[in-house]
């Protein structure tokens, strides 16, 4: 074969070998050099589309294309954002309404960098057959309100599912969601020829067993499923305090009618975020963990200058 040039999507990353598809062809590609660096711009992650140059025996990455969408959050070991996923068509954020139960500010953060990151997502509830009836519309009625779509599953009764695949098409669809909650099984459900390792949740913490250890694509009708490591937390990915607000849905709907310009909707006089929370239409968890990461974020700039 001569040299060649040709576009691909990187499937997955391990080390420092990239995982390349090229039409029929699964190309695997050395990780290195500028392409090491941890900028978010230089990074190389699953559903990057990228450039490789082939030649006997050999295939390096050119180039890495401007990516649409992109999931991401902060890592303090490289002191700034680390991507997770790239050119997501849309991201499935899994909560359970069993073991481990809900924990709204590890999914208002996901939520937050999805919206940082341009990538349309939506909310889907697993382990229906293991909580009450009352306790999903409550979830719902919570997510439901900031503009997001909830979908109700079960990955072991397979009760949604057929549902939730009817949201996958072209493009890259990515599930995101913290250990135990059954992504990688409702990943299975969808295509049982998958066969992704499933963990348990352990009895002692609730918490579920990491059982991916890097993101990954696989060929899902006319598109791809990305299943992403299980994460205990997840903090938002920006730097910018007055950024946050944009990435509530229902707090950018109303805070042009403030008082004060900017307003921070923390301690303002006059601030119709805050209205809205007293009077219930914005609900308390997700104004909690928007006021958290805006805390997080002056805590994190404040530790930069020292």
């Amino acid at each position: 074969m001569l040299e060649r040039v040709d576009d691909g999507l990187v499937i997955r990353v391990t080390g420092g070998d990239v995982w390349v598809r090229i039409g029929p062809d699964l190309v695997v590609c050395s990780l290195r050099g500028r392409f090491r660096v941890k900028e978010k711009d230089l990074q190389v992650v699953a559903g990057d589309r990228v450039v490789v140059r082939r030649a006997p025996g050999s295939a390096a990455l050119e180039k890495v294309h401007p990516r649409s969408s992109w999931l991401s959050r902060h890592a303090d070991r490289e002191r700034g954002s680390r991507l997770v996923v790239a050119n997501v068509e849309r991201l499935f954020v899994v909560a359970s309404l069993g073991e481990p139960p809900p924990h709204p500010e590890f999914l208002n953060r996901v939520l937050a960098a999805a919206e940082w990151g341009h990538a349309p997502a939506l909310v889907v509830l697993n382990k229906t057959d293991q909580g009450a009836p009352a306790e999903a519309a409550a979830f719902r009625a919570a997510y439901e309100a900031a503009g997001y779509t909830v979908m109700e599953t079960s990955a072991v009764t397979g009760a949604g599912v057929d549902a939730l695949a009817e949201r996958v098409g072209s493009g890259v669809h990515v599930f995101v969601g913290e250990s135990g909650v059954g992504k990688s099984s409702l990943v299975n459900r969808l295509d049982p020829d998958l066969g992704l390792v499933v963990g348990d949740v352990r009895e002692r913490t609730g918490r579920g067993r990491h059982t991916t250890a890097y993101s990954q694509l696989f060929p899902f009708r006319d598109g791809y499923l990305a299943d992403t490591p299980g994460m205990q937390t997840f903090r938002f990915p920006g730097d910018d305090p007055d950024e946050v607000a944009a990435c509530f849905p229902e707090i950018a709907r109303v805070e042009a009618a403030c008082r004060f310009h900017p307003c921070s909707h923390t301690h303002e006089p006059g601030c119709a975020v805050k209205a809205e929370v007293d009077a219930g239409a914005i609900a308390a968890s997700r104004y909690a963990s928007y006021a958290e990461i805006v805390r997080d974020l002056r805590e994190r700039a404040a530790n930069k200058r020292w």
